[in-house]
């Protein structure tokens, strides 16, 4: 087991450059969504304006990059498993590499079927899935109060843009720079995958919610299957040659989908709200608490 697993590490720190910037890439717009999300768990609610800026703090994020980035942060939490990524090295090492490849384009659901640990990379996944649905789902709660609170009721005002960074920092940067079992979030709860984790990079004091073992969502296992087969790759250090089928992992329609419509779904709201209570509520609705949902989905 020693062994395999130090082959499952080696793959991933010998990864080239360019596979590090196009999984991480994609990841980084995801990681700038949370931290805005995080931003907004933490800010007043007090006014239209700082309605009004919640939303401008939104809207900036592309549903699919933020999609995106969802299936890389998915992909790389589930080969903090080590039984998953000592599992994938070693049936690449057995039945070959190009073998490999060709059942992983061939069938979504090999990585799923094949190694030893895809189990416990799955859980990993579900308890990312529930802990960061459930942090949006939060901030939303906390606009859908604003909605509903004596006064609130304000005429609509001219929208002010967030002056708020756009950019992670080099230490958030360097937090996301993980590798295939470089961190521990069946244990850690601030580690790469953890529950605590997009809190903990924002250095915010909350108390994550406490985990319970999930089960998939049968409809959504596909999402699953998205981020088991692009571990895979990053495990096998085989992203670089399999650029397009990279791409098309990345791409996972029904993420994209749901945020999509909850994207359209938010500007049809607050094209016809009148006063910040409404605004807030399609924010709290359409802006946090739908697109948590399409985070969440896939466990139950």
């Amino acid at each position: 087991m020693r062994t395999l697993l130090a082959a499952a590490t080696s793959f991933a720190l010998l990864a080239t450059p360019a596979f590090a910037d196009e999984v991480h890439e994609a990841l980084e717009a995801y990681a700038l969504y949370q931290s805005d999300v995080s931003a907004l768990l933490d800010s007043e609610i007090d006014s239209a304006q700082a309605v009004d800026a919640a939303l401008a703090r939104l809207q900036r994020h592309s549903p699919r990059n933020v999609a995106r980035g969802w299936i890389a942060y998915g992909a790389l939490t589930a080969v903090q498993s080590p039984e998953f990524a000592s599992g994938i090295a070693r049936v690449a090492d057995e039945s070959g590499r190009a073998p490999f490849l060709s059942q992983l384009r061939g069938d979504l659901s090999f990585a799923r079927r094949t190694p030893r640990g895809a189990g416990d990379a799955i859980q990993l996944i579900l308890n990312a899935a529930s802990a960061d649905g459930a942090r949006v789902a939060m901030a939303g709660l906390r606009y859908e109060r604003f909605a509903r609170s004596p006064g609130a009721q304000q005429r609509a005002s001219a929208s002010e843009s967030t002056n708020a960074s756009v950019r992670l920092s080099a230490e958030m940067q360097g937090r996301l720079r993980v590798t295939a079992v470089s961190a521990r979030p069946m244990s850690e709860i601030s580690d790469f995958g953890g529950r605590g984790f997009w809190d903990a990079m924002a250095g915010r004091d909350a108390s994550a919610p406490r985990g319970r073992r999930r089960r998939e969502n049968a409809p959504y296992a596909a999402v699953t299957d998205h981020m088991l087969t692009l571990g895979a790759l990053v495990v096998t250090e085989s992203t670089g040659r399999e650029r397009r089928r990279v791409s098309a992992l990345l791409n996972e329609p029904l993420t994209q989908h749901c945020l999509a419509m909850e994207r359209q779904q938010l500007r049809q709201c607050v094209g016809v709200s009148v006063d910040a209570s409404e605004r807030a509520y399609c924010l709290a609705r359409h802006g946090l608490s739908g697109p948590g949902a399409c985070f969440s989905a896939i466990a139950r």
